[in-house]
């Protein structure tokens, strides 16, 4: 990041479509296009485009844009100024746009320069006290790059207002910007003069479209009738291997949840929770837990209170969220961001992308606060052993989670972490990324609630991917997965989405994996084995009302009797 700089905006890539010129997404170029800007156009048209910090996710492709400046003064939409308040950082923006025309026609860093020029949204285009700022630059709606029309619109409601009067769209390839630019040509003189009588944009030629296309069609027709010519539509491609495994892991669900359904014929809905918790969910504020971890794995449903629960001798649970909140906490690596969860007093897990190459590390956690930490050890290159150990000052006030098998399919999970999504929006976060320590005492994770969907074993690497339906995004990376009895099953690592099936897979690397990369470290866990045995608490009855006296000589009413109660665990 460049000199002193200060926090604008963070969004997702989630919707959008990253431009790339020369097969090279532009926010990651933004050095290039500064020097660039800088060196053709001056500071002030450079100070234009914010600058991007791009959080990724377990692969290639930008998960989550930060947007940061040097500019000073309040920062809003010029969208949403009222007109008069607007206009200084309005006129500037037209006078850096006509400054910076000449450049987009270079023959070789015009197609780049351009490009940059498309937006995510008009709300891209900020105020900065009155000073104009662009963020989301580079990006454009998905399906919008290949709609030409579309996004003429589009560009006529980001930046279109306040451009010199012809220039096009930005384009989103080098060929687009080829067909609808005219570049500058060779130095001469004579070429100069011609070029200073003629426009800066030419105008799309339009009035031969009809012409053209009349021709093409009659072309058309005409080559269907030469023998053993047809003209019919490009087929689509076969579905990929990899959307045919999406597809069998989607369908082997959905299978599982009808045999759920045929099964709960058999069971009065009192019953229901108990003997299919799968099929009627609980919600993990819900369950409690005893503290005792040698205790059953049980997770109870608070069905009634608490204190009607606890019984003589009783031993005092907490919930599910309230261990989730001591036992997760939130990676900052750098400018970068991760999830991790505490294995011991003072180790915590995390995945290896997020740690790696960070020039520091620090946790934050409800309990935790923020510390310090040291990376101890991660796992070796590769998807399937995606780890990293990180070791904290003793006393951190976190509480280790233990570990179970990756259990089966329908076992209800939560995902808790910190995902970049909630952090963009969180002033909590906000105070904390603005140098205020004491703002990590009021971080909690975000919980989200599912159920493992599929099973895939690797035997070479010993390790299973527990494929889930607990939401998960980009900043959960390195959080655990839990059953709903507090013990980790896995590791959210990444998530992956096929183009041509309208589902999301979501990955963790199984405790089986985790557990052989912690005794490769030194550090001995044994894994809780037993079954979680979700319950159900019987609500407490009411205490009958008092039977009016009967009159004299006649017979009290015969009350029908009720069966007993039978407990959870005799069902």
């Amino acid at each position: 990041m460049t000199g002193s700089m200060r926090f604008v905006a963070s969004r997702t890539l989630a919707g959008l479509d990253p431009i790339r010129i020369d097969d090279r997404i532009l926010l990651e170029d933004y050095e290039r296009l500064r020097r660039l800007v800088l060196t053709r156009c001056g500071a002030s048209v450079a100070d234009l485009f914010a600058e991007p910090v791009i959080s990724r996710s377990n692969g290639a492709a930008p998960a989550r844009v930060d947007w940061y400046t040097h500019l000073d003064g309040p920062i809003r939409p010029l969208a949403e100024l009222d007109p008069a308040v607007a206009e200084p950082a309005a006129q500037r923006l037209r006078s850096a746009l006509a400054t910076l025309a000449p450049l987009l026609r270079d023959r070789e860093a015009g197609a780049f320069a351009a490009a940059c020029l498309n937006l995510a949204s008009p709300l891209a285009v900020l105020a900065v006290g009155d000073a104009p700022l662009l963020v989301d630059w580079g990006l454009l709606p998905q399906g919008l790059a290949a709609d030409d029309r579309g996004r003429g619109r589009h560009f006529a409601s980001t930046l279109g207002a306040f451009a010199p009067a012809a220039m096009p769209s930005p384009p989103t390839s080098r060929d687009d910007w080829a067909a609808h630019v005219e570049p500058l040509p060779a130095a001469d003189p004579i070429v100069s003069r011609r070029l200073r009588r003629a426009p800066a944009w030419p105008r799309r030629q339009v009035v031969t479209a009809p012409v053209v296309a009349t021709a093409v069609a009659g072309l058309l027709l005409a080559l269907s009738f030469v023998p053993g010519v047809l003209v019919f539509p490009v087929l689509p491609q076969g579905v990929s291997a990899e959307a045919r495994t999406l597809q069998t892991a989607w369908l082997d669900g959905l299978r599982r949840r009808r045999d759920a359904l045929v099964a709960s014929e058999r069971f009065d809905c009192p019953r229901l929770r108990t003997e299919l918790p799968t099929l009627v969910p609980q919600s993990p504020a819900s369950v409690r837990l005893p503290t005792d971890p040698a205790a059953p794995p049980q997770a109870r449903t608070g069905l009634e209170a608490p204190a009607a629960q606890a019984g003589p001798g009783a031993q005092p649970a907490d919930g599910l969220t309230d261990r989730l909140e001591r036992g997760t906490v939130l990676i900052l690596a750098g400018n970068a961001t991760g999830s991790g969860f505490f294995v011991a007093d003072d180790l915590v897990v995390t995945n290896r992308h997020v740690v790696e190459g960070a020039p520091s590390l620090l946790i934050a956690g409800r309990h935790a606060g923020l510390v310090p930490a040291t990376l101890v050890r991660v796992g070796d290159e590769g998807t399937l052993t995606d780890f990293a150990l990180l070791r904290l000052p003793s006393q951190s006030g976190g509480r280790a989670l233990s570990v179970a098998p990756p259990g089966r399919p329908l076992t209800p999970v939560v995902a808790s972490g910190f995902p970049g999504l909630h952090l963009g929006t969180d002033p909590i976060f906000a105070r904390l990324r603005e140098g205020d320590a004491g703002a990590s005492r009021d971080l909690v994770p975000v919980l989200q609630s599912g159920v493992v969907n599929h099973l895939q074993r690797y035997e070479a690497e010993a390790v299973t991917l527990v494929l889930h339906s607990a939401e998960i995004a980009p900043g959960n990376s390195g959080g655990p997965l839990v059953d709903y009895c507090g013990r980790v099953v896995g590791v959210n690592t990444f998530g992956r989405t096929d183009e041509q099936m309208p589902v999301t897979a979501r990955y963790a690397l199984g405790s089986d994996g985790l557990l052989a990369f912690l005794t490769k470290a030194g550090i001995a866990i044994t894994p809780d084995a037993r079954a979680c045995d979700l319950q159900a608490s019987p609500r407490v009855a009411a205490a009958a009302p008092a039977e009016p006296a009967a009159p004299t000589g006649q017979a009290a009413p015969r009350t029908p009797a009720r069966p007993p109660a039978v407990p959870p665990s005799a069902r």
